[in-house]
């Protein structure tokens, strides 16, 4: 039985009628009625009756019809499921991306990839950095980036293998005519009462409040979102300033002065699963990632 003999015979149930049946399928009409008759003789009977201006289902054929109709939906089914995993295996990328790292650090990255394969479609998914921890252990992304705290792998998932990518200091952005401009610099001593954006989802912001906490200081957390443009927004309207990394302040032009006691470097890391087996596309990401590593300082090529 061949699956073009099952679809000839649906067509010809659905319609009753041979002509219309090839005219839909856009085949001769003599090469419908053998096929159909090939399928009559492997399943032992007529399945249809043939009259002058009618034609009607046997009981056989009524008998074969969902059963016919059910292997054609199965057999469409397997098919596009093929077709999704063979896709998906050289030419589709879902990345989760910890909600603290600003776009631009990942988006060369994927530019990268999406250069070496032609046709790649990517897809992002942005989430705090718990969550996308725990789609890229269920397998729901093929890989993450994610920030981990001063280099420090994330211990909660120990099969975790993380490649840096970027890193740069914390600095302290705020509204432009903020009193900071002032100054070359910022310490954490100046930040004491100053209304401050909390980023929603960042292990950084627990460093911070810890430092803060240790040295007395008033930490006034304010405002909060786990949304970076949201963040750049309420700090360009005055709302309050944000502890951020250099790139993304630099990224959203706001003016910054660079936080000077407070020695804490945020590091994105591609991060993927060791012993999971890579896509051609998640191999080519690896490798991206490999050779933004060896620009950057030899120990900071990966995390261990």
């Amino acid at each position: 039985m061949e699956m073009h003999q099952v679809r000839y015979f649906l067509a010809v149930a659905e319609h009753l009628n041979f002509t219309r049946a090839a005219e839909r399928l856009h085949v001769a009409q003599p090469s419908l009625t053998r096929a159909i008759q090939k399928l009559e003789d492997e399943l032992g009977g007529p399945l249809f009756r043939r009259e002058r201006v009618h034609t009607h289902l046997t009981e056989l054929g009524r008998l074969m019809r969902p059963h016919l109709q059910a292997a054609l939906e199965a057999a469409e089914t397997a098919k596009r499921q093929a077709q999704s995993f063979r896709k998906r295996e050289t030419g589709q990328l879902t990345i989760g991306a910890c909600s603290s790292i600003a776009a631009e650090t990942g988006a060369p990255l994927l530019a990268g990839v999406s250069a070496e394969i032609a046709g790649l479609t990517l897809q992002v998914e942005i989430g705090p950095a718990n969550l996308v921890e725990d789609w890229l252990i269920a397998g729901d992304v093929d890989a993450a980036l994610l920030a981990p705290l001063d280099g420090v792998a994330v211990v909660r998932h120990e099969r975790f293998d993380l490649r840096r990518i970027a890193e740069d200091l914390f600095c302290v952005a705020f509204a432009p005519g903020h009193r900071f401009e002032a100054l070359t610099e910022v310490v954490l001593e100046n930040l004491d009462g100053e209304p401050l954006i909390v980023r929603l989802g960042c292990r950084h912001e627990e460093a911070i409040a810890a430092a803060m906490d240790a040295r007395g200081i008033n930490r006034v957390a304010r405002h909060s979102s786990g949304d970076e443009r949201w963040l750049a927004s309420l700090v360009r309207q005055g709302l309050g300033c944000i502890l951020w990394p250099e790139s993304i302040t630099r990224a959203r032009s706001l003016p910054f002065r660079p936080l000077a006691d407070l020695p804490l470097r945020h590091r994105v890391a591609l991060t993927t699963v060791a012993g999971r087996r890579h896509s051609p596309a998640l191999a080519a990401l690896v490798r991206q990632a490999d050779v933004a590593g060896r620009r950057r300082p030899s120990d900071a090529a990966r995390v261990a």
